[in-house]
């Protein structure tokens, strides 16, 4: 049974940030209404709450939560649901590192790797000069994460809330820049990425991205 909040949350089902905080949410089983926006950056209602106009948002009575981040970290203040932190400091400490190397150093190069998908359009000095940051961050991520079930600590946290998206979005981006088997240099990532999609709150998100993905795609 689900945890009845009164929150609700402005999404996109393809953001990684948004999946990020349903990822959360969905492992945490609050009631959260979603509230899809097309597009978020011309929406005047939207904006009037949220200045910053960007995906997701929390909006908790009068208190207004912008940031993947920091809306993962209110709604474990809160204390609804199961947490999503580690116990101990050390790994809790490591938790965030994964979560930051992947928000940071990750996202970035695949953001613009993201907006070179279309051969026609395609930069090609960007494309290898970003496949080179990719790389190495994901060689970051290969080092720190302990896997093989979760990414830190032996249970499902927010580090874990992070890679979900991080890594599918990594998986589907590497066949269109030719690289068949993303995963062919990592292999403890990989095999985190198979098992963490047994999750519940990850297999859920993942349908959803698959499907928005999908959507995207033929659209």
């Amino acid at each position: 049974m689900s945890i009845p909040t009164g929150m609700k949350m402005y999404n996109s089902q393809l953001s990684p940030f948004a999946a990020r905080c349903r990822a959360a949410i969905y492992a945490k089983d609050l009631d959260v209404q979603f509230i899809d926006l097309t597009d978020p950056a011309h929406d005047e209602a939207f904006g009037r709450i949220a200045p910053m106009r960007k995906i997701p948002v929390l909006v908790d009575g009068e208190t207004v939560v912008p940031e993947s981040e920091t809306i993962c970290e209110y709604l474990e203040d809160k204390g609804q649901g199961r947490s999503l932190r580690p116990d101990s400091p050390a790994a809790r400490a490591k938790m965030r590192l994964v979560a930051r190397i992947a928000d940071q150093y990750v996202m970035e190069p695949m953001g613009k790797l993201f907006g070179q998908i279309n051969p026609s359009s395609r930069d090609p000095q960007l494309v290898a000069r970003e496949i080179v940051e990719l790389r190495k961050a994901m060689a970051w991520i290969e080092h720190y994460i302990e896997g093989p079930e979760f990414a830190v600590g032996g249970q499902f946290t927010l580090a874990d809330c992070e890679l979900v998206p991080v890594l599918f979005f990594f998986n589907e981006i590497g066949p269109m820049f030719g690289q068949a088997r993303p995963f062919q240099e990592l292999p403890r990532t990989e095999s985190y990425f198979k098992a963490i999609g047994k999750y519940p709150a990850a297999e859920k998100v993942l349908s959803e991205l698959h499907q928005a993905l999908k959507r995207m795609m033929a659209g």
